[in-house]
């Protein structure tokens, strides 16, 4: 039986990618929720290798560049993604500068922080996951 701690430890070891990790949460959680064995959600027929990853891996120096923003809704009971967003930061960095030019909320000081902090080495993995009950979604925004 997979549990919470085999699906991290796949994913800390590189054997499997974060999305394949959270289909895998999920599944177990809807076990648990649902009252479904969880042996029957990974019998040995299941694939557990990591998927085609949708962008490039991050370079393991850990500098900015080369690296993604991710943005992810996905519906809370089914697991299943509603829009998957994958951007690399150049052009978030980008549209930031040409954005903040057409609107009074964002000063330009407020853009270059974010520009400081996107370009920051040490700010990776979840930046915010928000549940919305009552829509029954998840947005996940990360950095890798």
């Amino acid at each position: 039986m997979m549990t919470r701690k085999d699906v991290l430890q796949q994913l800390s070891e590189g054997k499997i990618d974060v999305t394949r990790a959270t289909e895998l949460l999920s599944e177990i959680n809807e076990s648990a929720t649902v009252g479904e064995a969880p042996e029957a959600l990974f019998a040995p027929e299941a694939p557990l290798a990591p998927e085609a990853p949708l962008a490039p891996e991050a370079p393991l120096a850990r500098d900015h560049t080369g690296r993604w923003l991710h943005i992810h809704v996905s519906d809370l009971r089914s697991g299943k993604n509603r829009v998957r967003v994958n951007v690399p930061l150049g052009l978030v960095k980008f549209g930031l500068k040409v954005g903040s030019r057409f609107t009074d909320e964002m000063n330009e000081s407020m853009m270059e922080d974010v520009i400081d902090a996107l370009q920051d080495p040490d700010i990776s993995g979840t930046l915010v996951e928000v549940e919305d009950i009552e829509d029954g979604e998840r947005v996940h925004i990360f950095i890798d």
